[in-house]
């Protein structure tokens, strides 16, 4: 598993039942980000592959997709060497998929005492 990643967010296309909708999440979240922590425990009766904003008790580990279920985002690492335009065109090719968009926010530089 690539231990360097970058956080992106896809936009899940609207319209879709809940089932299909969950569905389409856990297909983005095993397609397409490294394995999620351990130690992140989502909330009873929810998927093991990521958290529901609404239902979480408390923030996620970073590398832990997020599904924010008000807006029908979801926010996830890929490993930081992903294609954006090839993870989106795949992305697309799932089942209801079709409407997918995929944004990755800028690397903002940090400054550290050293540099």
């Amino acid at each position: 598993m690539p231990t360097d990643t970058r956080q992106v967010t896809l936009l899940l296309p609207e319209g879709l039942s809940p089932d299909r909708y969950h569905a389409l999440t856990r297909r983005l979240v095993h397609g397409f980000s490294p394995r999620p922590s351990a130690e992140a425990a989502p909330a009873a009766g929810t998927s093991q592959d990521y958290l529901v904003l609404s239902q979480a008790p408390c923030s996620a580990p970073a590398d832990m997709p997020v599904l924010n279920d008000s807006t029908w985002t979801l926010s996830m690492p890929v490993p930081a060497d992903t294609d954006l335009d090839a993870l989106a065109a795949a992305a697309k090719r799932l089942p209801d998929g079709g409407g997918i968009q995929v944004e990755a926010p800028a690397r903002y530089r940090t400054s550290h005492r050293d540099s």
